[in-house]
C-alpha cells in the first residue's frame, strides 16, 4: 500500500511530524513525501503528483484542489488540520465552512479534541489521536532549585514581558532564554540587563545541532510554552516526558493535556499574573507520569489509527455521499443484474414452446426496449 504524505515544508526542519510516518512504515505501508512550500512564497503539492498512491494524507498543507470535492477524485484522502492554523486564541471564530467544504465525503484526523469536535459537527469523518512521547531516561532533577527554559518564538504571542510577569517575585533560580523566531515573525524585545541580572538569565540563539539544544533543555526544569496555541504541542509534550513543570497558556492543545496545578501551570494570556511555583517538582513528576501511561495508550492506538488510514473513505458514509468508486461499482452492479435478466428470458424462450411460437410477436417489444429505453442492455 503507497501513502503520499504531504506536509508543510517547515516540518522538514523540525521532524516533529515524523512520528505517524514511522507508524505507518512500521505497519508495512510505502510512505513517500512531498513537501509543500506556499507558505513561504513556493509551490504547493500539485494534485497530479499524487493522485496514483492509495492513500493521500494531507498534512495541515494540502493540494490545490481542482474541482469541488477531495472525495470525486480519490476514494481515500485524510487531511491533518492544527488547531494552531485557525488562531482559535484570538477569539470567536468566522464562519468555517467554506474551509471544510472540500473535505466533505473525506476522512479527518485530528491531535486535537476540539478540532475533533469542530469536524463532526461539520458532519466529516474524523478519527481522534492523542500522542504523547515516551518518558526520558533520567527525569528532570529539582535538586538546586527551579531553573527555566523559554523559547521565544513569537513576540506578538508570548514574549519576555509575559514570562517576566510570570516568574515575579524571584521565584526561578535562573532562566534560560532562547532566541530562534519563526519566520516572518518580529524580532523579538529582549530583557534589560537590570532584568538580566535580576532574574539570572542566560541567553542562546539557534542551533544548526538539536543535540545542543536538548543539552540546555535538560538542564532545565521549568518549561514555558513558547505559542499561543499549538496544532500537537510536540515541544511541551517533549517537556512532560523530561518531567518539567509546564508553564502553558489556557488554550489548546496544552489545555487538552494540561490539569492546572497537577500536572503543569495555565494561565490567561490577557492578563498574565505571578505563577506559585511551590509545587512544580510535584508538577513535572505528574506531567512525566502522564507522558508514560500516554505513550502507552498511543501504542495500543496504532491498529485503529492505521485501520482508519486504510479505509476507503465511502465506508464513513454510506447513505450520504455516493463517492464514484462506489458508483462505478453500483453501475456494474446494474449491468450483471440486467445482464441475468436477459439470460432469464433468453432461457425461458428457448425452453417453453409457447415463447418460440410467439416470437414474432414479442421480439419486436423486447427490441423496441432494448433501442428505446435500453432498459435490458
Amino acid at each position: 500500500m503507497r501513502v503520499a504524505y504531504v506536509d508543510h515544508s517547515f516540518h522538514e526542519k523540525t521532524r516533529s511530524t515524523s512520528f505517524l510516518v514511522d507508524v505507518m512504515r512500521r505497519h508495512g505501508l510505502t510512505v513517500d513525501y512531498f513537501w509543500d512550500n506556499s507558505w513561504q512564497g513556493g509551490a504547493a503539492v500539485s494534485w497530479e503528483h499524487v493522485c496514483s498512491y492509495d492513500v493521500i494524507i494531507m498534512f495541515q498543507a494540502f493540494c490545490p484542489l481542482p474541482g469541488t470535492h477531495y472525495r470525486k477524485l480519490h476514494p481515500n484522502v485524510i487531511y491533518i488540520p492544527m488547531l494552531d492554523q485557525f488562531g482559535m486564541w484570538r477569539g470567536p471564530m468566522y464562519n468555517l465552512r467554506e474551509f471544510w467544504e472540500p473535505f466533505q465525503g473525506s476522512k479527518i484526523l485530528n491531535f486535537s479534541i476540539g478540532l475533533h469536535s469542530t469536524t463532526l459537527a461539520f458532519g466529516i469523518a474524523s478519527h481522534l489521536s492523542r500522542y504523547y512521547h515516551e518518558p526520558k531516561a533520567e527525569a528532570a532533577s529539582f535538586e538546586r532549585g527551579l531553573h527555566g527554559f523559554f523559547w521565544l518564538r513569537r513576540e506578538r504571542e508570548i514574549s519576555w514581558s509575559t514570562v517576566r510577569a510570570l516568574i515575579s517575585g524571584k521565584q526561578l533560580t535562573s532562566l534560560h532564554l532562547h532566541l530562534a523566531t519563526d519566520p516572518q515573525t518580529p524580532s523579538p524585545k529582549l530583557p534589560s540587563q537590570v532584568e538580566i541580572d535580576e532574574h539570572n538569565i542566560t541567553i542562546s540563539r539557534w542551533f544548526e545541532n538539536r543535540a545542543e539544544l536538548d543539552k540546555l533543555l535538560e538542564k532545565s526544569n521549568v518549561f514555558f510554552a513558547p505559542r499561543a496555541e499549538e496544532g500537537i504541542g510536540q515541544s511541551f509534550l517533549e517537556a512532560f516526558a523530561r518531567g518539567q513543570c509546564v508553564v502553558a497558556p489556557n488554550n489548546g492543545t496544552m489545555n487538552e493535556y494540561i490539569i492546572s496545578g497537577v500536572n503543569g501551570l495555565l494561565y490567561d494570556m490577557t492578563n498574565p499574573s505571578a505563577l506559585d511555583f511551590t509545587s512544580a517538582e510535584q508538577m513535572g513528576q505528574l506531567a512525566r507520569t502522564t507522558s508514560a501511561t500516554g505513550a502507552l495508550a498511543w501504542r495500543a492506538s496504532e491498529e485503529k489509527l492505521i485501520e482508519f488510514i486504510l479505509t476507503p473513505s465511502e465506508k464513513f458514509y454510506v447513505g450520504k455521499y455516493i463517492h464514484p468508486a462506489l458508483a462505478q461499482r453500483n453501475e456494474s452492479q446494474q449491468r450483471q443484474r440486467k445482464g441475468k435478466l436477459r439470460k432469464r428470458l433468453t432461457d425461458i424462450s428457448r425452453s417453453y414452446r409457447v415463447f418460440r411460437a410467439t416470437r414474432a410477436v414479442w421480439y419486436p417489444v423486447v427490441k423496441f426496449a432494448r433501442n428505446c429505453l435500453g432498459t435490458l442492455r
